[in-house]
């Protein structure tokens, strides 16, 4: 059995790296008719496309994608867990969580959602958040938080926009994952479940600014995108199927 009580973490995504440009500059070249201008030394300049920074950063999603997967794995070795996955319409999945120690008011963080859409699985949709609360943790250390979306109206709050959370709040109930007892779980809009270590009582779970990351959406399909044109297919990322794999039907 899991017992979780509650600590308020969050993640922090590396920015991409910068690239300059070296703007040297030469001295006036002479004349056109100057015969010598030909001759003339020209100056040297260093310059980008860009291709470097958006290759990193859709290396950081897919980066995330892969941690999912481990995730997900994970969860899979509980079979009444996995029974609840296939009853889920969503799972917004957060890799990493936590530093170890008490953590609170830290800001920053990132995940995935992916939606059950007509039986099947959808790409992963791209999002940050500015905190996570899980009350005051004893003795935990960091880990992975995934909240299982078993409610529709879990599943719209994430195409609803920028800026809103899952919380009583927002009038959505979370309610902890424990392996022995279905009561605990049984009726919540959102089950939480995490291997963080530590003793978690009575929590209180709320995620607040939710965003939809446009950087990383942007960099793991290429272009601008939203929430819906992941859940319609109407763009995709054959790398994707490494995490809808080993989700269960």
């Amino acid at each position: 059995m899991r017992f979780i009580a509650m600590a308020t973490v969050l993640l922090t995504a590396a920015a991409p790296t910068a690239y300059a440009m070296d703007n040297n500059t030469s001295s006036p070249a002479p004349p056109a008719h100057n015969a010598g201008a030909a001759n003339a030394p020209k100056s040297s300049r260093t310059t980008t496309t860009g291709a470097a920074p958006a290759e990193n950063q859709n290396n950081s999603a897919q980066q995330v994608v892969g941690e999912a997967v481990n995730v997900v794995k994970q969860m899979e070795k509980d079979q009444q867990l996995v029974g609840l996955m296939k009853k889920a319409k969503g799972l917004f999945i957060v890799p990493k969580f936590g530093r170890g120690a008490v953590i609170v008011g830290a800001r920053g963080g990132e995940g995935l959602v992916t939606v059950r859409e007509n039986g099947k699985w959808s790409d992963p949709a791209f999002y940050d958040f500015g905190a996570i609360s899980l009350g005051p943790q004893i003795g935990g250390s960091g880990g992975s938080v995934v909240f299982l979306l078993m409610d529709q109206s879990a599943v719209d709050a994430f195409k609803s926009g920028n800026k809103f959370s899952l919380n009583a709040d927002a009038g959505l109930s979370i309610v902890n994952y424990s392996g022995g007892s279905q009561a605990s779980w049984g009726k919540g809009d959102i089950v939480l479940w995490t291997n963080t270590s530590g003793a978690y009582v009575g929590a209180t779970v709320s995620v607040t600014d939710v965003n939809w990351s446009d950087t990383n959406n942007r960099a793991y399909y290429g272009k601008k995108t939203d929430m819906s044109q992941v859940l319609n297919g109407s763009v995709t990322n054959a790398n994707a199927s490494e995490l809808i794999s080993v989700l269960p039907d």
